[in-house]
């Protein structure tokens, strides 16, 4: 069982899915003005993406919305997000949760929503593990 509502979590989500595609809008916008399209590759562009920070959109509102969403969240369910995250991702597997939870405890620091913002496929790593998850419970209840 999860430490955070299912509604709060997909919240996130569709907040986090609203804010990385105006990020790349944005960067699409930029390269457009910048650079020649044959002259890039797929590695260029995330070098460019991963290069555009946060700071960055400061005054964009979708960027303000999920940072104040995810600042909000109590500790736990903060600690909750960056374990599923990393679940999504593939650093701990479902049946982990707890262990990926603690480790999220040990490494907190006061950038939470940073860095996960900074995840640029936060809102698929976190969809993929609620569909773990739920996979999980299902098979638990045999």
């Amino acid at each position: 069982m999860l430490p955070m509502s299912p509604e709060k979590i997909k919240f996130i989500i569709s907040m986090a899915r609203e804010y990385h595609e105006g990020s790349q809008a944005m960067v699409s916008e930029q390269l457009d003005e910048t650079h020649n399209s044959d002259s890039y590759t797929e590695h260029s562009l995330a070098n460019i993406v991963n290069d555009y920070k946060a700071e960055d959109h400061a005054q964009d509102s979708a960027y303000n919305e999920l940072k104040g969403a995810i600042d909000t969240l109590n500790e736990g369910e903060k600690f909750t997000l960056v374990a599923m995250m990393w679940i999504g991702r593939g650093t701990y597997s479902a049946n982990e949760l707890d262990a990926a939870i603690k480790d999220a405890r040990t490494g907190n620091n006061l950038h939470t929503a940073e860095y996960l913002m900074e995840t640029p496929l936060l809102p698929d790593y976190l969809e993929d593990a609620m569909t773990q998850l739920d996979d999980d419970d299902d098979g638990d209840d045999d």
